[in-house]
């Protein structure tokens, strides 16, 4: 995608947030309206610095789950208004079994929520399906969906999907039917929701005890950098982590004297405790 149309579609999601000014009216003084719009704007107009490149995340078959439009993060603007007025809850449910972060070795993108066997789950926001597919041994029975407002959500583990790659959706449409396909313990939805390529934390947009968003004004949600990415620092913690597998008579002591730390360090990585039983092939995290 060439730099001008990605610049453009940010401008759109943007502009999207505030209502059109009409040209038979008085100009007023100045407003928040009047100095965001032009500084947008002016904003978007000196974008050229937009890498194509794909970041590498955590996640099964990863280049299949990046944005077709995605961006370094460095790349997006401190702040953006995301239009986020025809949202419809996703499902009815409460229960969020994992949440967004650091989960054992590994970084969770998304939430997990305990969903009932069969049950509908639906669109959050208007878009286009762009994909639909099962991935065998992770995310199962899948899609993707790129909404308007330029968010991506991606759920999984369906066991059955109700929508076709390439279709048009809207707000509150039946995507597909809860189940535990793929790499799942039971019956739930994985959830996550990117803008650009770049995943954040479901419940920064969404309230699940309501079912109600989390926006400000004009039914918009206000992304920041520093509150939306604020997992950024654990992210960057976990690119430095390196592991060991355990062996065949290794102990603790024996890998904390290979890598030149305490036994105690190792437990505080780990999660785990001095007198824990590690086995033959258990990654350990040492840095």
């Amino acid at each position: 995608m060439k730099s001008a149309t990605i610049a453009l579609i940010l401008l759109t999601i943007c502009l999207s947030a505030f209502p059109q000014a009409d040209p038979t009216a008085t100009p007023s003084t100045t407003t928040e309206e009047s100095y965001k719009i032009p500084d947008l704007i002016e904003f978007f107009q000196s974008y050229t610095a937009i890498s194509e490149e794909e970041e590498e995340f955590s996640t099964p078959n990863a280049s299949l789950l990046i944005s077709h439009s995605s961006l370094p993060l460095d790349s997006l603007p401190d702040s953006l208004y995301i239009a986020c007025a025809d949202y419809h809850p996703i499902t009815t449910s409460q229960r969020i079994t994992s949440r967004f972060g650091i989960r054992g070795a590994r970084f969770h993108f998304g939430i997990d929520i305990g969903i009932p066997y069969g049950d509908t789950i639906r669109s959050p926001f208007s878009g286009t399906v762009r994909l639909a597919t099962y991935q065998r041994g992770g995310y199962g029975r899948y899609i993707i969906i790129t909404h308007d407002n330029g968010l991506e959500s991606v759920m999984a583990h369906f066991s059955r999907t109700l929508v076709k790659e390439g279709q048009k959706i809207s707000a509150g449409q039946a995507v597909g039917l809860a189940g535990s396909t793929g790499r799942s313990t039971g019956s739930h939805l994985h959830l996550e929701f990117r803008l650009f390529g770049n995943q954040f934390n479901p419940e920064k947009l969404i309230d699940f005890n309501t079912f109600s968003i989390n926006t400000q004004e004009d039914g918009c949600y206000f992304m920041t950098k520093a509150d939306t990415y604020s997992h950024r620092p654990q992210l960057e913690e976990m690119k430095r982590a390196a592991y060991h597998r355990v062996r065949s008579g290794e102990t603790l002591s024996h890998i904390a004297k290979r890598y030149g730390t305490s036994i105690r360090r190792l437990c505080a990585l780990n999660g785990i405790k001095e007198t824990s039983i590690i086995r033959i092939g258990q990654k350990i995290r040492y840095r």
